[in-house]
């Protein structure tokens, strides 16, 4: 999920943004059609390789998108769905904000109630290069409210023995078009007791917008996150999180706190995950 989708085109778009929920019954009912299309039923290792289906809800204290705080003073509820097969994956991501512009410094109208404002749409593929490279490419649609955007992105990973690094490039072809470059750094640690684990991973940004869409391009944010996972079943896992967004230059600190929801360039963040795979 480039910030120039959600620059200076979604903080004029917010002006025109009202409640419906239109988007929310879209959705159950894209869900409900991909569970539908997926068997569930337990089957012996040995047989046939099936499809793998993965969900989880995000309760988390703000919404943070590359840097930019997209709730303000409000609980947001995220919930996902993912379905993989044979490399090939789709997920249905959303975010529904308890009480939108609590504070009044987006809108600046009356607060605002609970809403479903954005549902995204990614689809991808990987495929195993050499022993532990892999390459990854997909589009992610993000359904907004005013102009909706298109994502296409492509990148390679590497498992190395004590972590995981990543860069993958993201070019926004419809709207607000520029360039985000994303570097993760990653490492989940198994711990001794009752198959926890923790997962620690650090994210670094850059942001190149066309000339005609601001001419910026800066080292943008980064962010650290750490997750307990805490399985409660063979299928269900609960994790809490909390997690640090900061701007990497002067210039990224300027244009975060002037598209915050919050006015703020720094962010901390947290909430809890809870997970069924099977």
């Amino acid at each position: 999920m480039v910030l120039s989708r959600k620059g200076l085109g979604f903080m004029m778009m917010c002006h025109a943004i009202k409640r419906t929920w239109k988007s929310v019954f879209f959705v159950l009912v894209a869900l409900l059609f991909v569970v539908g299309a997926v068997d569930v039923r337990a089957q012996d290792a040995a047989e046939e390789e099936r499809p793998a289906v993965s969900l989880y809800a995000d309760g988390l204290s703000q919404y943070v998108f590359r840097g930019v705080a997209f709730s303000n003073d409000s609980f947001v509820l995220q919930p996902s769905m993912t379905v993989s097969y044979k490399g090939f994956s789709a997920n249905i991501w959303g975010n529904f904000d308890t009480c939108e512009d609590c504070d009044n410094k987006v809108f600046g109208e009356s607060p605002g109630n609970a809403n479903w404002n954005e549902t995204d749409f990614t689809f991808s593929y990987t495929h195993e290069l050499y022993k532990g490279l892999s390459g990854t490419a997909g589009g992610v649609y993000y359904a907004l409210f005013g102009d909706d955007s298109f994502e296409v992105f492509g990148g390679l990973s590497y498992a190395l023995p004590w972590f995981t690094v990543a860069v993958t490039g993201y070019r926004e072809v419809s709207h607000f078009p520029g360039w985000w470059l994303q570097f993760d750094i990653s490492r989940n640690f198994p711990l001794p007791w009752y198959s926890m684990s923790v997962d620690l991973g650090a994210t670094f940004g850059f942001q190149s917008q066309d000339p005609d869409e601001g001419d910026y391009e800066a080292w943008h944010n980064g962010q650290i996150l750490a997750a307990l996972n805490i399985p409660v079943c063979k299928w269900v896992t609960i994790s809490p999180r909390v997690g640090v967004s900061f701007p990497l230059t002067s210039d990224a600190s300027e244009q975060i706190e002037s598209l915050s929801w919050d006015g703020e360039d720094t962010h901390v963040f947290g909430g809890i995950r809870m997970a069924v795979a099977f």
